[in-house]
């Protein structure tokens, strides 16, 4: 049997918390509720400036990275400048580690290994878990080493993307780099190391064929 609902008492109704609470409640909204709007019409303004800030420093940004990179296809004589400054402003950025590692391609094209050393090695701390970036970045900075003939700091470069970068589609080619660098350096042990890894995989490939013809050879 259903229980009969209880209807409260004038008395009752008084004293329940509820119906106290939203009386308040009722009062404060009839006196406060110009200063309310007020306020909330201020956030509302602080917001949407918020928003037009950030939607203008994006579009700006967008401006000066099309510029950048615009003039860096037309070879302009400015581009270089306008890659620096755009790199040096958004280096924590997805297009300013590309603008970083542009720049870290041209100074190797230039033979000024030592600023494009810089370049990489700045994008090596920045690329977070991205895996393309790190693997520009990681190889970039182990060709500079192979160029100034520093081949045992290459195999570290190339060492360093693989530890930093556990399951990558580049892997076997960075295995590879590093085995390679290695043995130039003398390092055999560690040639040994990164040429076995490729060659214990079950699936045959071109760098597993080279791996072995390396193992020969240290053998």
């Amino acid at each position: 049997m259903l229980r009969a609902h209880k209807h409260l008492t004038k008395k009752e109704l008084k004293q329940d918390p509820l119906l106290i609470l939203i009386a308040q409640a009722t009062d404060f909204l009839q006196r406060e509720w110009i200063k309310i709007a007020t306020v909330v019409g201020s956030v509302i303004l602080v917001v949407v400036a918020s928003l037009l800030i950030v939607g203008g420093t994006r579009r700006a940004d967008q401006k000066s990275y099309d510029l950048a990179l615009q003039a860096y296809a037309n070879n302009a004589p400015e581009s270089i400048d306008l890659m620096k400054q755009y790199a040096k402003k958004n280096s924590g950025s997805k297009r300013g580690l590309r603008v970083m590692l542009q720049l870290g391609n041209y100074y190797v094209i230039q033979k000024d290994y030592t600023t494009a050393e810089q370049y990489y090695l700045e994008c090596t701390k920045k690329v977070g878990s991205d895996i393309i970036f790190g693997y520009n970045a990681f190889n970039g900075l182990g060709a500079v080493y192979e160029e100034l003939g520093q081949f045992d700091k290459a195999g570290k470069a190339y060492a360093d993307y693989l530890t930093t970068f556990a399951h990558s589609p580049f892997s076997d080619l960075m295995q590879f780099n590093a085995g390679k660098a290695y043995y130039l350096a003398g390092d055999t042990a560690s040639a040994q190391k990164y040429f076995s890894t490729i060659v214990e995989k079950p699936e045959d490939s071109e760098l597993k064929q080279e791996a072995r013809y390396y193992l020969e050879l240290l053998s």
